[in-house]
């Protein structure tokens, strides 16, 4: 009997740092006192984790995993250089659009090819 490996560790720990990630884009520094919660960014960058969510029943493990890690590479590769590099107030606006717009794009294709059988 093949033995099946249980990717739900990981995928746990690829929703909990997606939650870190929102969390540390959506705190903004505010004038020179103190910090405040950006909601909508909490919102735009917590979106692809959350579509993400909806597929966890749907797609076999390792499609699962790897399009989580690819979101989560994706966020990451934004909101290094968004929020900490040069942080200016979010007027480009990438940090809004470019997470859903990720998502929108792997999720499908990890759908497509990684989906479970009806049956399983």
């Amino acid at each position: 009997m093949p033995q099946t490996r249980d990717y739900r560790p990981a995928i746990f720990l690829i929703l909990s740092l997606g939650l870190s990630e929102a969390a540390a884009a959506s705190v903004v520094p505010f004038y020179n006192a103190g910090y405040e919660l950006d909601a909508f960014v909490l919102l735009a960058v917590l979106m692809p984790f959350l579509l993400w969510g909806l597929f966890i029943e749907s797609l076999r493990g390792a499609w699962l995993a790897a399009s989580g890690l690819v979101l989560l590479g994706i966020s990451l590769a934004l909101l290094v250089p968004e929020r900490y590099r040069h942080y200016n107030g979010y007027v480009d606006d990438r940090i809004y659009w470019i997470p859903t717009l990720a998502a929108a794009i792997v999720l499908p294709l990890a759908y497509a090819f990684g989906r479970r059988a009806p049956q399983a």
